[in-house]
This record gives structure tokens, C-alpha cells and sequence, in this order.
């Protein structure tokens, strides 16, 4: 399928891994799509959400950093229970490396510059799905960003729906807007 995406399609989800990676998101998701059509140069997706007052900039603090759930506070008295005395790896972590070291070690589980990229959600993957649809129906034998867009729109998801509220158009009206402008000629 990513064959027949075009170069600014492409741009589009190198915008929504960029920032997935950025805020540690370890997933790229919806979110991250639409905050890429919102950020690439392009007429089919930028163009009507820009139109509906919805920009990579409002888009952004929606997605909060780190929105995976945290790794759980380490509790004690359960490592106590299975013989590790915490007070005391923490007072050897301490002697050894500086006050403070453990509670800034970073996260090794957060995907670091260097790994593997990070994978769609399903709800993203269905996104894609929905957006080859969009293009097959339309008879375009390219995917746009403006189908990556409608592809996103068709999934009934609640950051979604944040999203639209953000601008000054209803959803229908932007679906339309992403219409008109695919079958706008290209430049």
C-alpha cells in the first residue's frame, strides 16, 4: 500500500513519527496522523483543516507527552516481600553515583533515537485502511494527504472528535472541504 503514496503522504507520516518520537509516545496514532496532515504543505489536508481554524500548533497540546501510562511507582515493601531491601539499593545507587541518581535515571522502556520505529495503533492502522479506501472509491491511483485525512476522519475515535471541536467546521463540513480540494487538478 505505501507505494502509491506520494511524497507529501509520505511527509505526513514522517511529521506523525517525528512526534510520536518526540513526546515518547510509543505508538503513532491517530493524533499523530492528524497533527501531520495539519503540518505538511499540502492542499488536500492542510489547506481544510487550516480553513476550519485546526493547526499542528492547536492540535499539539492535545497530545500529551508521555500519554502512556507510566511505569508503576516502585512500591517497597512488595520488593521487601521478595527479599530486596529498597532503602538499601537506593542509599548503594546513591554512594555510587550522586543524591538524586535513581530518581533520574532515564526510562529504558521510552523509545530513544536509534530504535525502531514506533508502530501504528490499530486505531491508525484502520486509518491507512480507510484512507486506500477513500482513494480506490474516488478511482485516484495515488493516496494524498487529503485521503490519510478522510482515512482518519472515518474512524470514530474520541481524540478525533477533540480535534474537529477545535475548529469552526462540523465534520461533514470537512469531509466536503478534503473532497473538493482532491478533486481539484493538481497544481
Amino acid at each position: 500500500m505505501f507505494e502509491r503514496f506520494t511524497e507529501s503522504s509520505r511527509a505526513v507520516l514522517v511529521e506523525a513519527q517525528d512526534l510520536a518520537l518526540e513526546l515518547r509516545s510509543g505508538h503513532i496514532g491517530l493524533g499523530h496522523l492528524v497533527y501531520g496532515c495539519a503540518e505538511v504543505r499540502d492542499e488536500t489536508a492542510a489547506v481544510p483543516l487550516r480553513a476550519a481554524g485546526i493547526t499542528g500548533t492547536a492540535i499539539r497540546p492535545l497530545l500529551a507527552r508521555g500519554a502512556e501510562p507510566e511505569a508503576p511507582v516502585l512500591d517497597p515493601e512488595a520488593l521487601r516481600a521478595i527479599g530486596i531491601d529498597y532503602d538499601k539499593v537506593a542509599g548503594a545507587v546513591a554512594t555510587t553515583f550522586g543524591d538524586g541518581a535513581l530518581a533520574s535515571a532515564p526510562d529504558r522502556s521510552a523509545p530513544r533515537a536509534g530504535r525502531r520505529k514506533p508502530p501504528f495503533t490499530t486505531a491508525a492502522k484502520k486509518s491507512l485502511e480507510q484512507a486506500l479506501r477513500a482513494a480506490v472509491v474516488r478511482g485516484d491511483k495515488r493516496i494524498l494527504p487529503g485521503h490519510l485525512l478522510l482515512g482518519v476522519l472515518a474512524v470514530d475515535d474520541e481524540f478525533v472528535h477533540a480535534v474537529i471541536g477545535l475548529g469552526t467546521a462540523s465534520q461533514g463540513d470537512l469531509e466536503a472541504a478534503v473532497e473538493r480540494a482532491l478533486a481539484q487538478p493538481a497544481a
